[in-house]
């Protein structure tokens, strides 16, 4: 009788940190992935690389570029994030101004690097200002006739953070507004702070940086106006106002 001999393969798999040489840096934080690239959310497994998903509260680190249309320049910026439900509902904010190299120091802080950049309603360029030229050059007025609110495929927190991302909405700002913001603008989880704003016509000019704030929101009032938050820090003053499409703000993202 002839006998049948099965061999049992069993591939041996260990789900341990990988420390053969050339597969894991030297820093016991940093992983190499099987692509050569060297990170921190990155790791071998049995199937390549592994990413960590974002949590809010973590930092967010964008490469800005101008190739797609929305930053005026190529920088590299880590954004701090917070959960918070100020909004009337518990969502993820970036804690300085979308384009800001850093977050403000306080909230009269009139620095470029603090201020970030500018936008005109539902249009997706970005505008950077630093203290006395605006770059790319500023359009003139009344080129926003629209009565559309702000739109995803022109949104720069999608555009530039990704999906998930976007420009609140009037209801959310109102519902900021409305919880004792003036005190805690600054002091509070959102980092608010005066960046001023940017005039509109072809001489446009960079106002009111370091006394006040001006935040667009999504939402559209008519041909001319749009909805934005704006606070004054030389008072007790914050309200819900209409703002000139034409006018360049600050954006503020959140996310779902």
């Amino acid at each position: 009788m002839k006998r049948i001999l099965f061999f049992l393969f069993i591939p041996f798999l260990s789900f341990a940190q990988l420390t053969k040489t050339g597969f894991r840096h030297t820093n016991p934080t940093l992983f190499v992935d099987f692509s050569g690239k060297i990170g921190s959310g990155k790791g071998l497994e049995r199937f390549g690389k592994k990413t960590i998903m974002f949590v809010c509260g973590n930092n967010l680190t964008i490469v800005h570029t101008t190739a797609n249309g929305v930053a005026p320049v190529n920088k590299t910026v880590t954004y701090g994030t917070v959960s918070s439900n100020l909004s009337g509902a518990q969502k993820c904010w970036i804690t300085q101004n979308l384009g800001s190299t850093n977050q403000a120091i306080s909230e009269t802080d009139a620095t470029e690097d603090a201020a970030g950049w500018y936008w005109q309603f539902n249009k997706k360029k970005g505008y950077k200002n630093n203290g006395t030229t605006t770059s790319p050059a500023f359009p003139s007025a009344n080129s926003n006739t629209e009565t559309v609110n702000w739109g995803a495929t022109t949104d720069p927190c999608t555009l530039e953070l990704g999906a998930g991302w976007r420009i609140p909405t009037v209801t959310e700002w109102t519902n900021v507004n409305n919880t004792n913001l003036r005190p805690q603008a600054y002091a509070g989880a959102l980092k608010m702070h005066a960046a001023g704003y940017l005039s509109t016509g072809v001489n446009s000019t960079l106002t009111n940086r370091g006394s006040q704030f001006f935040y667009w929101s999504s939402s559209n009032s008519d041909a001319t106006y749009a909805k934005g938050l704006v606070i004054y820090t030389t008072q007790t003053y914050n309200q819900i106002s209409n703002n000139d499409k034409d006018a360049g703000l600050s954006i503020r993202c959140i996310r779902d």
